[in-house]
């Protein structure tokens, strides 16, 4: 199965088209609530009537590959081994060869359309929530480093130094000895320093967690390469001998806590801009114009709001609806408009295209923070 990042729903954004719908299909197959197959199969068969009935009117060519779309789904589905999944997200398009899956480790509300190109706003959310994290776990003597992303973790490395033990000796030779001790320890550190650099350097993660005692952390920090201490967003006082699991539990809490923050930093900037009429808009219309214009830094969008629109099929424009109507003309280069049953869909994946940044926000604001129930932007200009 491919990483599950920014690159995995660019690919997706890039689907060409060329008049056949794409298949997508969301499912919650989380075991607590649905222990046996057969009660998340039976769901995904109801999805699968879905996506048929929406093909019904486009044609003998895309309700052909929409037929298969569903087959294909149905056999994956059937044969699937959840393991720690909960969510899975499928995309196809059988006529042209076309196919992603992408199996996530927390719940994804149900849901099945046929449309331009593939609904990624959900799975955009999930890969907002799950960047990856490496913790660190470090004492005297030993370190390990893991990685974790999507609610997943692996460990990477194990170092460990021959570090002296505690003299018993006293004065001045107890004095000398332990210095010995701590030279070793100071080596030790900048060791394990040096090997979560390169690891750094290979596997290029988001964010850095810092666990060990609590006397220690600050002088390994304090002796990290600049591209480390940058990205060190949290120290914790752990184990170096703590499972994986207990390692993921804080990792993932350090990750839910930052989303969080910066969802509500997100809202009330795009905000603060929108009202002062700077570098941002708020609403349909206006973030469709900017998309446009290629003018988006970040298009921040709720979950599961959606609307009907047209694109121009020669330049691309978008329009919510309320200015066109069935065989009008584009406004900006005179093609034809074909409807989408999603606009809000086609304006994400317009911004992946465009390597725009993706906010997909709850429908409640982070920490209380202000709401945004409308589409907005972040403009670059």
């Amino acid at each position: 199965m491919p990483d599950i990042d920014q690159e995995f729903l660019r690919k997706l954004a890039d689907w060409n088209v060329n008049g056949v719908p794409v298949c997508t299909m969301y499912l919650d197959v989380d075991g607590r609530r649905y222990p046996r197959k057969q009660l998340y199969v039976s769901r995904a068969e109801h999805l699968c009537n879905q996506l048929r009935r929406e093909a019904e009117g486009l044609g003998k060519k895309p309700a052909s590959s929409v037929a298969k779309d569903i087959q294909r789904m149905m056999e994956f589905v059937e044969a699937l081994d959840r393991g720690r999944t909960r969510g899975l997200a499928l995309f196809s398009k059988s006529e042209a060869g076309l196919w992603e899956e992408a199996l996530v480790p927390s719940p994804l509300r149900d849901r099945a359309v046929v449309g331009p190109e593939p609904y990624v706003l959900p799975l955009e959310a999930e890969v907002e929530k799950y960047e990856s994290f490496c913790t660190v776990l470090v004492d005297r003597s030993r370190a390990r480093i893991f990685l974790a992303r999507m609610g997943r973790i692996s460990e990477h490395t194990d170092v460990f130094d021959d570090v002296p033990g505690q003299h018993e000796q006293g004065g001045w030779s107890q004095a000398r000895y332990q210095r010995h001790i701590e030279d070793h320890a100071a080596r030790h550190l900048r060791h394990v320093g040096e090997v979560l650099l390169r690891f750094f350097k290979l596997r290029k993660f988001d964010h850095l967690i810092l666990a060990g005692p609590e006397e220690l952390i600050p002088e390994f920090e304090h002796g990290l390469h600049d591209y480390l201490k940058r990205r060190a967003i949290a120290r914790l006082n752990l184990s170096v001998t703590a499972s994986a699991a207990d390692v993921l539990e804080r990792s993932m809490a350090v990750e839910e806590k930052i989303e969080a923050e910066r969802e509500r930093q997100t809202v009330e900037r795009l905000l603060a801009e929108a009202s002062a009429e700077r570098q941002a808009v708020i609403g349909l219309g206006p973030t469709l114009v900017a998309l446009y214009e290629d003018r988006v830094e970040t298009l921040v969008a709720p979950v599961g709001l959606s609307a009907e629109g047209f694109r121009c099929t020669r330049c691309g424009w978008l329009d919510p609806g309320g200015s066109v109507r069935e065989g009008d003309r584009c406004p900006m280069c005179g093609g034809d408009l074909e409807r989408v049953p999603d606009i809000v869909e086609t304006a994400v994946a317009t911004a992946l295209r465009q390597g725009s940044r993706v906010e997909a926000l709850p429908v409640t604001a982070a920490n209380n923070g202000p709401l945004l129930r409308e589409v907005g932007a972040l403009l670059r200009f």
